[in-house]
């Protein structure tokens, strides 16, 4: 069963109970005081290089993922690339993000496949995390496999599975007090996929799975757009039209089925092809993917013929952009989602966006399928609104779109529709693990190749409970930092609407109501009690 599907996934609850849970959960989550994001990110990413990565990965498409990164991350920001199995490396350290930084990044493969025994996520998670930041850390996890640490430290599991204890209970806590988010991709299912669950959604960061190596670099891309999230319009049949006030266009393209070579079609109809891009164009080709950046490109509908895959997409720069309020990275079923958007010119609220502009948010599913549907509506020069997630598990896209006259902006983020009460686990597997139990027994390491062997290890109800216990104050502090932006943008919207307030009101009289009414029938029982004396024999 994949992670992202629940026991539950056919019928789904009715009504809105999650939604009820979440009001109920208000208290508890507002206590929660995350760290305040900083202004630039910062990201140190984390590659498995243990033995069954080997056959996990036979094409090397972690380090493909890696030369995608610094193909994508912007100048000036501070990144880094750190490796582990039995040890931690740091074959490329934090550093500025320039071109010899990005020369270093490419030549990175041969360090990334120095396969190792065994697997200490908790100490590489520690070392990545451990330099000071400037701006805000983001932690990109890669792994296969699970916590296996080297039987000369002591007896197996229990190692293990202290490591695993203190990764969760301690580590991931502290990380998300000090600000560190922390995004995990599952590279197979062999993988911990409930630790890579729990230490995304402890930290705010993102989980992922991939089905297939193939899919490995588009999780990466996913992960990189909700830490810098850009504009872009919309890619259909390999058509996207560029709009007066669009400076440029940055075309990331996968290759897609069939092999044709790719080629650019401009508005007048000239033919450009990688070997030779428009004038002042840059056109970067790398084995899974190409860049090609366009300044100044001609008005008009530009078209890409040849073999196109589907994560291909377009952004854009320009005086005119769209701006989103925080989105949270794991929604949940029936739980409505604030949003919050407006077009910005120069930096600043754009007052003379056009009358007819409309703002929409979509949930699509991994097949691009809508799942929810939300208008935005206008309140001065923003657009608020909500979209409940329906009743269904699994990763999908957030979508909002502006459009009106004479543009057309877009933003998409990655994001994975969790059971709200997937805190057991019972529950993760729809939250992170393909089986609830943890990894048990020895692990053997006399070929590299062949990876892991073993069973695992079934839980009695009291040993799950217990777990329930111990995880119960770090979720709570997860599931504040993603309710904090709901909370304010709550206070905002009963602030400038007098009729949600009377409905809020309304809503806590009467509960107010009911339970003084329960409180009354309670006494009432009490006092019909009759006490009668045992009859003689």
């Amino acid at each position: 069963m994949a992670w992202w599907r629940s026991k539950g996934q056919r019928g789904g609850p009715s009504g809105r109970p999650g939604a009820w849970l979440g009001l109920l959960l208000l208290p508890a989550l507002a206590l929660a005081e995350p760290h305040p994001p900083a202004a630039s990110p910062e990201v140190r990413v984390i590659v498995d290089v243990s033995g069954s990565m080997r056959s996990n990965d036979p094409e090397q498409l972690a380090a493909s993922a890696v030369e995608l990164l610094a193909a994508l991350l912007p100048d000036g920001v501070t990144a880094g690339v750190w490796t582990f199995g039995e040890t931690v490396a740091a074959p490329l350290p934090l550093a500025e993000v320039d071109d010899a930084w990005r020369e270093q990044a490419m030549a990175l493969r041969p360090a990334l496949v120095e396969y190792q025994p065994f697997t200490d996520i908790e100490a590489a998670v520690a070392a990545a995390a451990e330099p000071a930041a400037e701006g805000e850390p983001h932690l990109l996890l890669l792994t296969d496999g699970v916590v296996d640490l080297s039987p000369v430290r002591g007896p197996k599991p229990d190692i293990d599975e202290a490591s695993r204890r203190r990764l969760l209970e301690s580590l991931a806590p502290d990380l998300a007090r000090q600000g560190v988010v922390a995004h995990a991709i599952a590279f197979s299912e062999e993988a911990d996929l409930a630790l890579v669950a729990q230490l995304s959604r402890l930290t705010g960061g993102l989980p992922l799975q991939v089905a297939s190596p193939e899919q490995l670099p588009g999780a990466f891309l996913d992960i990189v757009e909700r830490i810098f999230p850009t504009d872009q319009i919309p890619l259909v049949d390999g058509r996207f039209l560029i709009e007066a006030g669009v400076e440029a266009f940055s075309a990331l393209l996968f290759p897609g089925e069939g092999g044709e070579p790719l080629a650019l079609v401009a508005p007048d109809g000239t033919r450009y092809a990688p070997e030779s891009p428009p004038a002042g164009a840059r056109w970067q080709v790398e084995s899974l993917f190409s860049l090609l950046r366009v300044a100044d490109p001609a008005r008009g509908e530009w078209r890409l013929e040849g073999a196109l895959g589907a994560q291909s997409r377009i952004g854009v720069q320009g005086a005119v952009g769209l701006h989103v309020g925080p989105l949270p990275a794991t929604l949940y079923p029936e739980v409505g989602v604030p949003l919050e958007a407006w077009l910005v010119r120069g930096g600043e609220p754009w007052e003379g966006a056009p009358e007819d502009l409309a703002i929409d948010a979509t949930l699509l599913d991994a097949d691009g399928r809508v799942l929810a549907e939300a208008p935005l509506q206008r309140d001065g020069e923003r657009f608020v609104g909500e979209l409940v997630p329906p009743a269904w598990l699994g990763p999908a896209r957030l979508r909002l779109r502006a459009e009106g006259d004479g543009i057309l902006r877009q933003r998409l983020q990655a994001v994975s529709v969790q059971p709200l009460l997937g805190l057991l686990p019972e529950a993760e597997e729809g939250a992170g693990a393909v089986a609830p139990g943890r990894p048990e027994g020895e692990r053997f390491h006399e070929d590299l190749a062949t990876g892991r062997d073993g069973g695992e290890l079934v839980d009695s109800p009291a040993d799950r409970f217990i777990d329930f216990i111990h995880d119960l104050p770090s979720r709570a502090a997860a599931l504040g930092r993603e309710a904090l932006p709901w909370l304010e943008q709550r206070r905002r919207a009963l602030v400038a609407s007098p009729g949600q307030q009377a409905v809020a009101g309304g809503l806590v009289l009467f509960l107010l109501a009911l339970m003084l009414l329960r409180r009354t029938r309670r006494r009432q029982r009490r006092r019909r009690v009759v006490h009668r004396e045992d009859p003689y024999v």
